[in-house]
């Protein structure tokens, strides 16, 4: 995982000087229309439920994670898609469910994000870690190892942190229902 990280950061690079800059996101997924290279970073951020002065106010611009369905195809050739493919049987399969958009996320040495609940689970696949990395949601605090995908279920208030001193790196993709068990009974 770590080689294909590195063939995408050659066609994608890390945002550098932009309004995507605090996000350190790059998608592995578009919506139908998008071509590279906006498609990497025009799915950076999404909505978010977060606690002000003991109200929840929901922040970000609001998206469809169902519209990232493509897998970029300028990344084909990464184990990636091979990755995006067994992931998204299984989210079928498993969840009667599809994946929503599918990035990689950098989180820099001792940085964290707000405390906030996303509006579906997500799965995190770690790819560089440090044991100082952690995801914390609600009272449970777990760092996630790499060799597996964990499945975490942020529709609960959730926070990560890096207290390491190396870059953590995860490819995390939303789940999301399908149509149908939206209308259903």
């Amino acid at each position: 995982m770590v080689e294909a990280l590195k063939q995408v950061e050659e066609i994608a690079p890390w945002p550098k000087e932009s309004i995507h800059k605090k996000y350190h996101q790059i998608c592995l997924t578009k919506r139908e229309g998008q071509s590279a290279p906006d498609c990497f970073y025009e799915g950076s951020g999404g909505i978010y439920r977060t606690m002000v002065d003991g109200q929840e106010v929901i922040r970000q611009q609001e998206l469809d994670e169902r519209d990232y369905c493509t897998f970029i195809p300028e990344i084909n050739h990464t184990y990636f898609r091979i990755v995006y493919d067994t992931l998204r049987e299984f989210v079928s399969q498993q969840y009667d469910g599809q994946l929503g958009r599918v990035r990689l996320i950098k989180s820099v040495p001792r940085n964290c994000l707000s405390w906030h609940r996303d509006p579906e689970p997500r799965l995190h696949v770690p790819i560089v870690t440090n044991i100082g990395a952690k995801m914390v949601i609600e009272d449970e605090v777990k760092h996630l190892p790499i060799g597996r995908a964990w499945y975490t279920n942020t529709i609960f208030y959730h926070s990560q942190f890096n207290g390491g001193e190396q870059d953590r790196v995860h490819l995390v993709t939303s789940v999301t229902r399908k149509e149908s068990f939206w209308t259903m009974g």
